[in-house]
Order: structure tokens, then sequence, then C-alpha cells
């Protein structure tokens, strides 16, 4: 499993307090001052490895609070979580194993403005040319969390040096819902310093500081840099990288250089630290290279990503001079044989170094290969600086870089997603790129956690009424024979919810091709509903088409409050991925009506009669009655029958086929009864559909309006269990004299649940 990393710099700072020693669970009485002086001297077998020990021996190795800090670090175990904090687990999945943590909800008297706490570690000697590897399990979570950084603080030793600069190293400012991650960090640095993990609080004057919260970090270990696979600084040399045989001429190592028209002065860190230390890797334009000579630099070779798991690739570039050729990244698959460009840059760039990412996910085992091109004349060097591969998904940067459209940050431009057009008459306003700064309140965007980044919010337009929409596409994709897989982040959020529950609205991704007689085919792949908290939070999906375009759709429920839907830091990658988070899947079966029946269709029956099951729209629905999903005028569907002669009639409406789970799905919709007579009924039934025969309905649940109030419709929960061990179809029937039943927001998942409301058990299961 790949480490989680950030790109290669110096070194890191923190600061940790005293840890809380005393054990709940035991009855001695400890003396905590002499514990604590023991354990801050008490080592493990291992001193490069702090685990911390666990519950009832607690190791803090040498990491202590900065002295000074007003907010500390704590000593945490899951067996104490629920008590004191932290994760309840460590690491290593043990509810008695020890970590460190810092409480992030914390308050002290004389805290004032204090955001942060600091732990750190004793006095490091100087790195070898090489660099050291420092990974660490990390855990982030609750409202008050603001992140986790790593720090280089230099230990300056003479009176004249004035190197006081903290290098951040690795910072994260995205929760991980308690789960543990790994990280892993290569530096160098040529004197004394500290390491330093610093966890953020939010601001207080956030009121989202006073709710709990907190960072967690265990295993931290110090090996050397060869430990961070993937990682390379270039001041030692190529690291596990190699120049490949077979191609025009090599890379070269560089400290700075030697025509002031092209390539960098210094390396990255020291151009932004200063000092004399670093080097990089280049390409040599000079004689006797020509226009179009190529250098490839490879990887070693790494195994194949998880499903889920790709990696970022993160290097810094600087492309300065009127000859700069092409900076490319391949992705060699090791088992098809196949090179595939993710990444591709040419020309100028200024003489400055910039960030670059690219997303790397392979079903097999595979390498990185970096090259270089020669431009039109010999003023083309091309550096590179600062290697790094971290987990996660990443968008590729710059986004002129993108061999395939859709990744985008925002911060630039809106990297040719457009919304739709107003002749097209799709939707009804735009979405609008904007910064956290004009929002209320304050927000930041996800890319770079400030309130001065972009990201693209949902319009409210002249007019908002319930089920207006905003579309926005992205350029078409051709020919992407492989799956893909989108990932980005988003906010759904309404800061005030009245008793019936969230109407914010929804955000939902489609996929739109087109068939061969060129009729437009819109496929969702990812929707969510209404409220999910005031923070970023990731999604992905999963992409298997040909020739599409992707389709963004925000949807504004009946909300009066400041809510926001909000989109940012859009990312494609080659590979599957499942939907996340689960509860945005899409499964046969599921709908909302907010446009069409999503499969479910009238039964083809020659008794039914014209009334029928319809989509509720504002000239033609039942009375008094909203829709569940957005308190809309329209988007649910029901039956309103009536008869003359008295005679019960019957509709049914029957799902599209749902696939076998091998066990059991909870089916959750909401219904109201409406109308004058009391005879109406709603009847839901199983009809395997392993035969093409006509199978036996079963029925699994019914109500009769009598026992509801049909006079003032309310929506009203329903659930029921329903079994998955083969291929089925639900049929909804409709019964009624005068009257009728409305049913929205109906919805799959897996694994059995109680029938609801207690009058719907059906006594003993019949057949019909």
């Amino acid at each position: 499993m790949f480490l989680f990393s950030i790109w290669i710099i110096n070194v890191w700072l923190l600061s940790l307090s005293s840890f809380g020693l005393t054990n709940p669970l035991t009855e001695i009485d400890l003396d905590v001052e002499n514990l604590e002086e023991i354990n801050r001297n008490k080592r493990q077998e291992t001193s490069e490895i702090c685990d911390f020990g666990t519950d009832v021996d607690q190791i803090t190795c040498d990491w202590t609070n900065k002295n000074g800090s007003s907010l500390k670090w704590e000593f945490g175990a899951g067996s104490l979580s629920n008590w004191l904090g932290g994760p309840t687990m460590d690491a290593n999945a043990d509810g008695k194993g020890g970590y460190i943590f810092f409480e992030t909800s914390l308050l002290v008297p004389d805290s004032r403005m204090a955001q942060n706490a600091l732990i750190e570690s004793a006095v490091e000697p100087t790195t070898s040319l090489n660099g050291k590897c420092i990974s660490f399990n990390y855990a982030i979570d609750g409202l008050s969390v603001a992140g986790l950084r790593v720090l280089l603080h230099p230990i300056n030793e003479e009176e004249n040096d004035h190197d006081t600069f903290d290098r951040i190293l690795w910072s994260s400012k995205d929760v991980t819902d308690g789960k543990w991650k790994r990280a892993e960090v290569l530096y160098t640095f040529n004197k004394e310093h500290q390491i330093i993990f610093e966890g953020v609080a939010k601001d207080l004057g956030d009121p989202l500081r006073r709710y709990r919260g907190y960072v967690a970090v265990d295993n931290i270990a110090r090996q050397p840099g060869s430990e961070c696979k993937g990682h390379c600084t270039f001041e030692g040399g190529f690291c596990s990288w190699y120049n490949e045989d077979g191609d025009d001429f090599q890379w070269s190592l560089g400290r700075g250089s030697t025509n002031p028209s092209t390539g960098p002065a210094s390396d990255r860190s020291s151009s932004l630290h200063g000092g004399m230390e670093g080097g990089f890797a280049f390409i040599d334009s000079s004689y006797p290279r020509k226009p179009g000579d190529i250098a490839l630099l490879s990887s070693e070779d790494f195994e194949a990503t998880p499903m889920n798991e790709p990696l970022c690739l993160r290097f810094w570039t600087h492309m300065y001079g009127s000859g700069i050729g092409t900076l490319s990244v391949i992705l060699n698959d090791k088992d098809e044989g196949t090179d595939t460009e993710l990444w591709s840059l040419s020309g100028e760039s200024g003489n400055v170094w910039h960030q670059a990412e690219v997303p790397i996910s392979c079903p097999n085992s595979f390498r990185i290969i970096i090259a270089g091109q020669v431009g039109q004349n010999q003023l083309g060097n091309i550096a590179i600086d600062d290697v790094s591969l971290i987990p996660g998904s990443c968008p590729i940067s710059p986004q002129v870089a993108a061999i395939t459209p859709g990744d985008c940050r925002f911060e630039v431009d809106e990297c040719g997603w457009t919304n739709a057009s107003p002749r097209e008459r799709t939707d009804d306003f735009d979405w609008e790129r904007i910064t956290g700064m004009e929002t209320r309140p304050l927000m930041i965007d996800h890319s770079l956690g400030t309130d001065k980044g972009y990201f693209l919010a949902l319009g409210k337009g002249n007019t908002q009424r319930p089920g207006s929409r905003a579309l926005l596409g992205g350029k078409e994709i051709k020919m992407q024979f492989q799956p893909r897989c989108m990932t980005f982040w988003y906010i759904l959020n309404e800061p005030y919810i009245e008793p019936p529950g969230s109407s914010l609205g929804s955000l939902a991704i489609y996929t739109k091709t087109f068939d061969k007689h060129n009729v437009p085919i819109v496929t969702p792949k990812w929707q969510l509903y209404n409220h999910q908290g005031p923070e970023w939070k990731f999604a992905q999906t999963f992409i298997n088409e040909i020739n599409y375009t992707i389709i963004i759709e925000g949807t504004w429920g009946s909300s009066k409050t400041n809510g926001i839907i909000a989109i940012d830091d859009i990312t494609f990658y080659n590979g599957q991925c499942s939907v996340l988070p689960k509860e945005a899947e899409i499964r046969p079966g599921d709908c909302h009506f907010d446009k069409d029946t999503c499969g479910w269709v009238i039964e083809n029956h020659k008794t039914v009669p014209v009334q029928s099951w319809k989509l509720a729209v504002n000239t033609r629905r039942p009375a008094n009655l909203l829709d569940k999903t957005f308190g809309a005028p329209e988007g649910y569907v029901y039956f309103d029958l009536f008869n003359h002669n008295a005679a019960i009639n019957e509709v049914n409406f029957v799902s599209p086929v749902i696939p076998s789970n091998k066990e059991s799905y909870c089916m959750a919709f909401w219904f109201a009864a409406f109308g004058a007579g009391e005879d109406a009924q709603l009847i839901i039934m199983r009809q395997d559909n392993t035969t093409n025969e006509e199978n036996p309905k079963e029925i699994l649940w019914q109500v009769q309006a009598a026992d509801l109030d049909s006079q003032r419709p309310l929506w009203t929960p329903g659930q029921l269990t329903v079994d998955g061990s083969t291929d089925f179809n639900v049929v909804m029937r409709g019964m009624a004299t005068n009257g009728g039943f409305a049913i929205d927001d109906i919805t799959f998942s897996n694994g059995g649940c109680p029938t609801r409301p207690e009058q719907a058990k059906v006594k003993s299961m019949e057949n019909v």
C-alpha cells in the first residue's frame, strides 16, 4: 500500500504537551509527575519508530509538547476515546494501543486566540545527502478541525544564522472520518533541526469550534530516504529513478544553470527558503542536442493500485527559455506493455518553479516515465525537483497539461465546463465561479483552503422556485475504452432546517451519450439530496461509457435559508472505483420522480383504466400536497381513481428489474393518502423475474386510506424487506373508487429492515 506523502522539502516541526498518563481503567493510584518524567525518557527498543505503547504502558518516546503552547497534545487509546477523545482504535486496529492526539474543541483560559497545538521531536542531526524518510499514521475527524501539518524547525547555533523559517513538509485539511491513513515525507537538511506535528483547530470565531474534533498521530518512523518509495529531491542523485536506455540522451543533475537565458538559478527549496544546499534534475538542450531529442527518466516498478486507491504524482517544474520543448508524464503498464501519456506541457512558463500534479492508477504493475523533449533551439533546459507519490486522487495541474478534458480546481477559470445555453431552455439559471468571500457566512474553497480560493456554486437566479435547476456540461470525452473514475469535493449545506426536514435541493452527475440514431441518452451516475453538512466532502463515481459528456446538475429545493450547493477539485483518472458516499449510489428502482419515473412503468393490462399512475406537475396534482424531496409543487408520482359505479379500480406501477444481491433489500419510500373515499389501498408486491412466464405476485406490504388522514394528506415514511435471492420486480398496486395515494423518494439498500408503518404488515404472505 502506498504511503501518503507530500513533496520532499525540508524538515517539520511540532509540539506536544503533557500526556494524560493516568489510566481510567485501572484502580492503581499513579504519581503523575514521576510517571511523566519516567515516560519522557522511556524509549522503545527501536528508537526510530514510536507506536506510543498501550493504555496501561504509555510511551511518548522523545516527543514533547512545545514549551509555551497553551493547547496540548495528549496521550490517547481506543479504550479511552469515548471519555477523553481521539479515535476508537490505534493505527494497528488495537483498541488498547496508544497514540497521541489534539482535541480541537479544547479551550483553556490562557489560550486567547490559540488555534494550534505543537508537539516536537528531540533535536535531529543533519541528514545525509540522500535525506530522511519520515512516515506516520494520522486520523482527522470532527467539525472543529482545520488540519494537520508537519514542519521542519531549524536550530540556529550561530548568532549570525538567521534561518528561522519553519518549512512545511506535509499538510492535510481533509477529515478521514475516523479512519487511519499513512503518510510519508522525504527531506534533506544540512543543520540540526526538529520535526514538529502541528494540529490546527478552527478559528475561535467559527461557531464550529465548540464541536468535538481531533487530530491523531501514530507509528512515527524515521528511516533512510530510500524508504520513501518514488520520492526524490535529487540532492544525492536520482534516488530510485534512472535514465532509460535507448533514448536520445540522458537526464543530468544540477545545482544551478550556467546560462542565464534558460534553466533555474537554484533548486526548488533553495529558491523558496534560501541557502546553498540543493539540486535538481534537468535536460541539457545545448550542443550536441537537436530539436526533438528525447530523454527518459524512469521510476522503479510499482505494484498495481487497488480499486479506490489511486496515487497522485507531485513534482515541481522549471521551464524557462525561448527554446523550451515538451515535458511529459507517461504510465508504462508492465503487464500489457503499453504506454499512456497522462500529462504534457510545452513552451516557456517563466523563470520560476511551478508545482505539477497528475493522478496515477493502473490495474497491473507499472512504472512512471518522465520524458523531456528538446525544443527549437538550445535555450530549452527543462528541470524537475521534489518528486513524490501521494495516495489519493488530484486534479491535473496545471490544467493545460491535461490530455483529456475535465480536471479542474477552478482557480484560473472553469476549465471548459460551461453552463447550458439559454437558447436550449433546459435549465433555469447558471452555476457561478465564486470565492468564499462572496458567501454568507464566509466559507473556504477546497483547493487552497482559504476564502480567496475559487469553486463552483449553484446560482440563485432572479426568481428561485422549488425544483429550479442549473446544468453544467463538460467537453466531450472521445474514445475512452477503459473505465474511468470521476472524483470531486462537494458541499450541500442548509444552515437552518425546519421541522419537516431539509429541503435544500440536490446535486447530481450524469453522462450523456448518443445511440446509433443520434438520440441522446442521459444516464444518472451519482446523486445526493438536501443537507449533508457544512464541510467539503469527498465523492466519486464510476464511468464506463464511450464518447460521453459529463453533466453536473444542481437543483434548489424550497428552503428559505441561505444554503449553498457547491463543487470543487474535479479529477478524472483511468480505472474502476465504487460510488462514494454510498448513499449517492443510484440503484435500479431508486427514484425521486423529479423529471421522470426512472424506469418504473404502468403495467400493460387490459383492465387498466384511463386514470392511472401519473407524474405530479404544477397544473395536475393532488391538492395541498407538495413533493417530499424539495417541497416543490411537482416531483412525485400518484394515482387518483374515481368510479361512478362504485367498483374498485386497480392500477399497477412496476419497477425495472432489480438484480439479486443474494440476500435481501430494504425498500424505503414516502407515501400519502388523499381523496374523499376511505376504500383506497396501496399494496406492494414482489414478482420473481427468473422466468419469462407470468410469475405470481407476493404481497409484502399493504395500507388502507381508512387508517390514515386522507383529508389532509401528509407524507409518511414506509419501508419493507424484499427478498433479493433472485432478480425481481416490485409492483405497486393502487386500488380505489374515489381517491388515491402518492409516492416519492423510493430507495433500495442492501439488508433487511422492519416493516413500517406497523399497520402495513401483512399477517400471512399471499400470492395474487
